[in-house]
């Protein structure tokens, strides 16, 4: 009878979990993740190649930049970037910026936005944008955003020597978290790996699609994120407006960002990022498809004092 119970009870904790207690993991981790991380600030090396109407535009646009981790009055976190240097040119008044104010502990969180939308502008190709942190995918996956998407369990898969799931996401629920400027519904779909154990995040690849609309610019804008689940109200995901043109072609926009542990650090932070971007921009007068691809890596990460807040003004 003893030896009954123990083979029982081995049995049970050698079961997998389900996919429904894997993605609470998730989400548990999600929502700490800021509080973990505290104030953390990366090195970031971007390098961007364009094709217009299947022509090579030269050779990469390369920039350095500054990534922080951040978290903001309330406990919630984001990401941002500051560009310290252009096509080998350091621009001006940007270094250490970044740090300064993510470790003064009454920062001013309009100047976050600020910089994030200041550095956008060293962005090329067809899709204006400044969502392109590589943690913004990762507010899809809190739990109160759980409802709004459908998940399926696709295998298992190693990365860089992890055992992770690999999770297929689809948002089923509408309105959908990102919307064109017209007010159109853009779902957003990808794969998610995870630790099964714990929730961590260590890969995740999301894609938009026909997000471009009819009366789009010429550089078509990447659309809006609603930010329903940041308490701080900081998506990150906030696209510009310009003047509009009449133009009607696809658009695609596919992001894919693998996290790893830095040493000296327990805790997983983004170590690289590829992105597609593909829509119609304006040579002289005829609109042509463009794609943009780009290349981010992460490095020299330096942790700071959790003390440091950012304070929205």
């Amino acid at each position: 009878m003893v030896a009954l119970t123990v083979v029982l009870a081995a049995s049970l904790s050698a079961q997998e979990p389900t996919l429904e207690q894997v993605l609470e993991r998730v989400g548990k981790y999600v929502a700490s993740y800021g509080e973990k991380a505290a104030v953390v600030v990366a090195s970031e090396k971007y390098s961007q190649t364009v094709l217009v109407d299947g022509a090579d535009m030269g050779r990469p646009k390369d920039l350095k930049a500054e990534f922080a981790i951040v978290r903001v009055a309330g406990g919630a976190w984001t990401g941002y970037r500051d560009v310290i240097e252009y096509e080998g040119k350091p621009v001006q008044d940007r270094k250490d910026r970044l740090v300064s104010l993510v470790t003064n502990t009454q920062g001013d969180a309009s100047e976050l936005i600020r910089i994030a939308n200041e550095s956008a502008r060293f962005n090329i190709g067809p899709i204006s944008r400044n969502f392109n942190v590589p943690t913004a995918a990762m507010f899809f996956f809190l739990p109160e955003e759980h409802a709004r998407f459908t998940f399926t369990r696709k295998g298992a898969k190693k990365i860089e020597g992890i055992d992770t799931w690999e999770i297929e996401f689809r948002e089923t629920k509408l309105p959908s978290l990102i919307m064109t400027r017209a007010g159109k519904n853009v779902p957003i779909e990808g794969t998610l790996h995870v630790k099964p154990d714990d929730g961590t995040v260590v890969r995740t690849r999301f894609k938009m699609r026909n997000f471009a609309d009819v009366d789009a610019s010429p550089e078509q804008q990447a659309p809006q994120q609603r930010p329903p689940t940041n308490p701080s109200g900081q998506s990150g995901i906030v696209a510009p407006i310009r003047p509009v043109e009449a133009i009607k072609m696809e658009s695609e926009a596919d992001i894919e960002v693998t996290f790893a542990k830095p040493a000296g650090l327990d805790l997983w932070f983004p170590a690289s990022m590829v992105e597609l971007y593909q829509g119609p921009i304006k040579v002289k007068v005829t609109p042509v498809m463009a794609r943009a691809t780009t290349r981010a890596k992460y490095s020299d990460f330096r942790q700071f004092g959790a003390a440091a807040k950012i304070v929205p003004q």
